[in-house]
């Protein structure tokens, strides 16, 4: 669909249905695209058209100081940690989510959260074939590797699990590790390795809070939450995940996604 001031294109992309509008203004045009899986179909079809509607891609006036409002459709990382279904994940990202789905096994409930630490434990039901992940390990490294499926815009529409570098820089007293570079998104969640392949804790996006014009990019900060800490949490909502699992990280990790309204 065609207008004078803007333009709707809907359709499959491979295995995945994208839906894009773009708006016109002057010489510029700025763009929203939804991509998800067919899976989330029955999800997402209905709140498509009222997102599409809620696009307001040239607002006016300045922006309020504060982190950036949350996508209507966000992508995050998953840490399986348990084979009946727990799955460990970043809070913020399923936070506001009218449906949660863990993408190859359908939807899942955020039946716990940890506020402090921007976890949530998420479980799925009925689910087949979860690999849990051991945590056993530490933190104590200076460089570690992050595993975790990015955003689809940033790798053609695709769930291919991949792996970045990360050093990790000590933070004050009652305060989790820095982590830099920050990972691109899509890797807010993922699962951080040392160099001897042991789990070293969950690497967690986190937007800094800026003040300014609507266009102004935030840069992106990253933590990482640290091995007891999610035990301590696991163990508190009645999941018992030490010492289990297994050590391949890659076969433990997948996609989250929030749909808002």
């Amino acid at each position: 669909m065609v207008k004078p001031d803007f333009f709707v294109l809907s359709g499959m992309q491979g295995l995945k249905k994208f839906y894009v509008r773009g708006q016109y203004k002057g010489d510029e045009v700025r763009i929203l695209t939804i991509l998800y899986d067919q899976a989330t179909e029955g999800t997402v079809e209905p709140v498509v058209i009222a997102m599409s509607s809620a696009f307001n891609p040239f607002p006016s006036g300045a922006q309020m100081a504060g982190p950036p409002p949350r996508k209507t459709v966000e992508y995050g990382t998953g840490v399986v940690v348990s084979d009946d279904g727990a799955i460990i994940a970043d809070r913020q990202i399923t936070d506001g989510c009218l449906a949660i789905a863990i993408a190859g096994f359908g939807n899942a409930d955020r039946v716990a959260e940890d506020k402090d630490h921007d976890l949530a434990l998420l479980r799925i039901y009925g689910a087949r074939g979860l690999k849990p992940l051991s945590l056993a390990g530490n933190a104590s490294k200076t460089a570690v590797d992050l595993i975790g499926i990015s955003d689809p815009q940033n790798q053609g529409g695709g769930n291919a699990v991949s792996s970045v570098t990360a050093s990790v820089a000590q933070a004050g007293v009652g305060s989790d590790p820095a982590l830099s570079p920050a990972p691109a998104l899509g890797f807010s969640g993922a699962a951080a390795l040392d160099a001897d392949g042991k789990f070293a804790g969950i690497a967690l996006l986190k937007p800094v809070v800026v003040a300014g014009p609507p266009n102004a990019t935030p840069a992106a900060q990253a933590a990482l939450v640290p091995p007891d800490t999610l035990l301590d949490f696991l163990k508190a909502n009645g999941v018992n995940a030490a010492g289990n699992g297994s050590p391949d990280a890659k076969a433990s990790v997948v996609r989250v996604i929030c749909v808002r309204k």
